[in-house]
C-alpha cells in the first residue's frame, strides 16, 4: 500500500516529532510530505496511532492519501528531486 502523507503542524516540537515518526515509515519528498510503503494495512494503522498521540487535533492537520498501483505508476516529478527507494516514479 502506497500512502502519501502531508502535514501542517503548528508547534515546531510536535512537527519534529511527526517528521521523526514518518521517517520511520517512509521517505521525505518535500518539507511536509512523506511517501510511505506498507506491506500490510496494520503498518499504516500503527503509524496513524503514533501520530494521533503526538498532534493536537485543534491545531494540527495530517492528510493521508492512499494511492493505487495504477495511479502510483503515473507519478511524475519536476525540478529538483530526491530519488526514493519507492519505485517506479517518473522524472519529467
Amino acid at each position: 500500500m502506497f500512502v502519501l502523507v502531508a502535514y501542517d503542524v503548528s508547534s515546531t516540537r510536535r512537527r519534529n516529532k511527526v517528521a521523526k515518526i514518518l521517517s520511520n515509515y517512509g521517505t521525505r519528498v518535500n518539507f511536509s510530505v512523506f511517501e510511505c510503503e506498507f506491506k500490510k494495512a496494520e503498518g499504516l494503522k500503527n503509524m496513524k496511532k503514533e501520530i494521533k498521540k503526538t498532534i493536537k487535533s485543534k491545531d494540527d492537520h495530517i492528510r493521508y492519501y492512499v494511492i493505487c498501483r495504477e495511479c502510483r505508476e503515473k507519478i511524475t516529478v519536476q525540478g529538483w528531486r530526491i530519488v526514493t527507494e519507492i519505485e517506479p516514479v517518473k522524472f519529467a
